[in-house]
């Protein structure tokens, strides 16, 4: 484990989670519970009714049995508020583990101690534009303004007990995935179970796919961004 991964694991390791979906009551727990037994995959994410993160979690879900049953891995999503948890968690994560960060303090070892935010440039970027065509078209839907949604998330792959931090990915650019093959890569890695040919090319189209997407949205957005800065209008969305 590098010395910047244990500072992230030892900012993780005692944050405070809910469980508060079809709980009553709801109950508290620290983050280190959830790799005690077993390796784990937190996903943390921006906003429940976020495109990209329902997006993300549904490329995960379809590799949920290769993770959970035959690499030995719990997966769990870390949020920041519950409004629209519910409909995230049975509709986009196929009911899987959902849990509230009340102190944020996921998010804040991501950012290495503070939150990370979105700034105001990030939403006149071409990178957003383009995910959020690329987004469109892989029929996953959203909600734009219920909810906080600038606040950044990512992923941490966490070996089991103490051991430490194996992988994370760290939101840089509204709508960036972890990508899948890295984290089935890592997953392998940490569990000794060999990836099969089949599993590698699922998670190599899956990819390849994502920025087929990602490419013909910057193709249609091409002629309206000057550098940096992207005044593609609402309507090409």
């Amino acid at each position: 484990m590098t010395d910047e991964h244990a500072q992230h694991y030892n900012a993780i390791k005692d944050v405070v989670l809910t469980d508060f979906l079809d709980k009553d009551p709801e109950t508290t727990f620290k983050a280190s519970d959830i790799w005690k037994d077993q390796p784990a995959i937190v996903v943390v994410i921006r906003r429940p009714g976020c495109p990209f993160c329902r997006e993300e979690v549904r490329i995960i879900d379809e590799h949920r049995d290769l993770i959970e049953k035959e690499m030995g891995f719990r997966i769990v999503v870390v949020l920041h508020e519950k409004l629209g948890a519910a409909t995230f968690k049975h509709d986009y994560w196929n009911g899987g583990e959902t849990y509230f960060d009340k102190s944020k303090g996921f998010y804040k070892a991501l950012g290495g101690g503070k939150l990370r935010w979105a700034s105001i440039d990030q939403l006149i970027r071409p990178s957003l534009w383009f995910n959020a065509l690329r987004n469109l078209r892989s029929g996953v839907r959203g909600n734009l303004l219920v909810g906080e949604g600038r606040i950044f998330g990512g992923l941490y792959i966490v070996r089991k007990g103490d051991q430490g931090i194996a992988y994370k990915f760290e939101e840089t650019v509204l709508g960036n995935l972890a990508p899948i093959s890295k984290v089935l890569e890592v997953c392998s890695q940490v569990s000794g179970v060999d990836l099969k040919d089949a599993s590698i090319q699922r998670a190599k189209g899956q990819e390849v796919e994502v920025q087929e997407r990602a490419d013909a949205a910057a193709k249609a957005g091409q002629t309206e961004c000057d550098g940096d800065v992207c005044a593609l209008p609402p309507s090409k969305l």
